[in-house]
């Protein structure tokens, strides 16, 4: 690689490192100041002694039960909070570069669809205990990858996806698939109420490390094998003739940013139900911030989402504890969406 080729590497990892240095920061810094904050402030000193083990973090009076708040309740729910939006924020923003459609979000491939039906089910039949208590989220992402398949399938023409038939493949599927939940909703019976709660898109009742842990690897995992991409996702912006002049396989390109945005897309919706506009507005905001560069797009995208979704979840806590943080996020999100779009740059 000769000096001239070097220097805009460089200059990109220096940009690169400064911004997430920043933006993982304010992450940081936003997923202890969330968890702490409830109807019982957890001291600073009681924080540091239940990590270094000096404080049993159990069910016990005092410090001890303050630590077990923190550790137990709060701080899972926080996590989780950032790996949803997260991966909401890094699905959107490739999804808007694979079919250069600034209107793109997770939801528009089905797979929101497809999760919502397979977690009804679940509720419905009263699978929700099986796996050690993660059926319902096990059963929302099986059926959300395999609603991915189907529109892969249907958008597929001549060994070839056609963007413009993804989308409509995405859309049909997803308004068939929506029909099903709301006849499943109609013979729900009792279990109506937790079937449109789930719905409304909340954080509430999972505490559970475990399933945090699942999705966390999930979600994160898959939008590390996204960013794989991101320098075709670039030259795809130049058009998909002049991507595979550049030695772009578009194809293969298609495919593994959309198989890799539904999978991290339904981790997301298993275990948070469905939580609208932060995958379509959150990287208008980073690119606004950071240009379309997508090798510095969407880890800023992820790391905003991220801090995004744990703050409108801490303030739909402090509205109420069941308040669902997806009503929050799309009362913000749709007028937010709204001055994006009235501000927007003027084409020259």
């Amino acid at each position: 690689m000769s000096e001239t080729e070097a220097m805009p590497r460089r200059s990109l990892v220096q940009r690169l490192t400064v911004l997430v240095a920043g933006f993982g920061a304010f992450l940081v810094a936003t997923l202890l100041l969330a968890a702490n904050i409830g109807a019982e402030p957890v001291p600073l000193a009681v924080i540091i002694d239940s990590a270094r083990g000096r404080l049993a973090t159990t069910h016990a009076g005092g410090e001890a039960q303050l630590a077990y708040i923190f550790w137990h309740l709060r701080l899972p729910r926080v996590v989780l909070g950032a790996v949803v939006g997260c991966a909401l924020s890094v699905a959107g923003g490739a999804l808007q570069g694979l079919l250069m459609n600034p209107l793109a979000d997770p939801y528009l491939v089905g797979v929101s669809a497809g999760a919502a039906l397979g977690a009804s089910a679940a509720i419905v039949l009263h699978l929700g205990g099986w796996a050690g208590g993660a059926g319902r989220a096990l059963i929302a992402f099986a059926a959300g990858a395999g609603t991915m398949v189907g529109v892969l399938w249907l958008a597929k023409a001549q060994r070839r996806i056609e963007r413009d038939a993804f989308i409509l493949a995405g859309v049909v599927v997803g308004s068939f698939l929506w029909a099903l939940v709301t006849l499943l909703m109609t013979v729900s019976g009792r279990d109506l109420q937790t079937v449109v709660f789930w719905l409304m898109g909340n954080l509430y009742g999972q505490v559970d490390w475990a399933v945090v842990s699942v999705a966390a690897v999930l979600a994160i995992g898959g939008s590390v094998a996204l960013y794989a991409y991101a320098r075709d996702l670039n030259l795809l912006a130049l058009g998909e003739q002049q991507a595979r002049q550049l030695g772009v396989e578009t194809e293969a390109l298609k495919k593994a940013v959309i198989i890799l945005s539904a999978l991290i897309t339904a981790a997301a919706v298993s275990v948070s139900g469905i939580i609208g506009f932060v995958g379509l507005v959150i990287p208008h905001m980073a690119r606004r911030l950071v240009g379309p560069d997508h090798r510095v797009l969407l880890p800023v995208a992820g790391l905003l989402g991220a801090s995004f979704l744990v703050w409108a979840d801490t303030l739909s806590r402090a509205i109420s504890e069941m308040f669902p943080v997806g009503v929050l996020t799309a009362v913000v999100g749709a007028p937010f969406f709204f001055y994006l779009l009235k501000t927007r740059p003027k084409p020259a």
